[in-house]
């Protein structure tokens, strides 16, 4: 099934594609006025969550019965992702109430990142499960996917270092802000890597049907890998601002893990 199909199938998947499209064009008028604070800028951040809230809800308590919950490997994966939506909306809403609540600058670390660094472990979870259901141990065997194992990982993270984090300067009196700096985007790498591995070296799930699935995940987590980097990166040289480039990257990366979610309610249908 690919994208537009499942958009046009689901009404779950065409509400919140009709939502991302609001949101899209909500940004886009905030960046005609100019405006980097204050109310508009604030509600942006406060509204895109809820296509993670109805995406992890659902994935929560629809997509997953389709497998079977927590009986099934496949089942525990979707679950896990939703969870990983649901952490979103905890970790923006929380930065929401610093903003439009309290009015004040959100502190780094603050209680919205228990939120988005829970993310990462769901996510690596996630697809630590659908790997097992893939049979990657079998893919582990040769000495290509063994490489792979340790290759991608260490070039996820050595790439996104020079183009995002060289220039953030790691204060040493701050040991959690450093550890968030570098754990969110070495733990991402592992779900990720996990995710590029299942989908390279098992020989396939229900005769292969679930691999472009798994792919167009992995391409989730990958906008959600991006967008991260550049939040640390416009953090620490302190430009980022609520409702600028990164708010909308995060949008659409939510958007597409939603609808990467939503696909697997149709398990024999391929994406593509």
């Amino acid at each position: 099934m690919n994208i537009l199909n499942l958009i046009k199938r689901d009404a779950v998947a065409k509400f919140l594609t009709f939502a991302f499209i609001a949101l899209a064009i909500f940004w886009v008028w905030i960046q005609t006025t100019g405006s980097q604070q204050g109310m508009l800028n604030n509600s942006f951040g406060a509204a895109y969550p809820l296509i993670s809230l109805i995406g992890g809800l659902y994935g929560l308590f629809s997509v997953s019965k389709q497998w079977g919950g927590f009986k099934s490997l496949i089942g525990k994966g979707i679950i896990f992702l939703s969870l990983g939506l649901l952490a979103e909306v905890f970790g923006q809403w929380a930065w929401s109430y610093f903003t439009i609540i309290q009015n004040i600058e959100v502190p780094y670390p603050s209680i919205a990142d228990l939120g988005y660094f829970m993310i990462v472990p769901f996510y690596a979870y996630a697809m630590y499960n659908f790997a097992r259901a893939s049979g990657i141990k079998l893919g582990l065997k040769n000495t290509v996917g063994k490489a792979q194992a340790i290759v991608i990982p260490l070039l996820m993270v050595s790439v996104a270092f020079w183009l995002f984090l060289r220039d953030v300067e790691v204060d040493p009196s701050n040991y959690l802000r450093a550890f968030l700096d570098f754990g969110y985007p070495g733990l991402e790498a592992i779900a990720i890597s996990i995710g590029i591995l299942t989908y390279t070296l098992s020989r396939g799930v229900l005769g292969g049907v679930m691999r472009s699935k798994v792919l167009f995940i992995v391409f989730a987590l990958a906008a959600q890998y991006v967008t991260d980097y550049l939040f640390l990166y416009q953090v620490g040289t302190e430009v980022y601002y609520n409702a600028g480039i990164v708010d909308l990257m995060y949008t659409i990366s939510v958007f597409l893990m939603a609808l990467g979610i939503i696909s697997l309610k149709y398990p024999q249908e391929a994406n593509a």
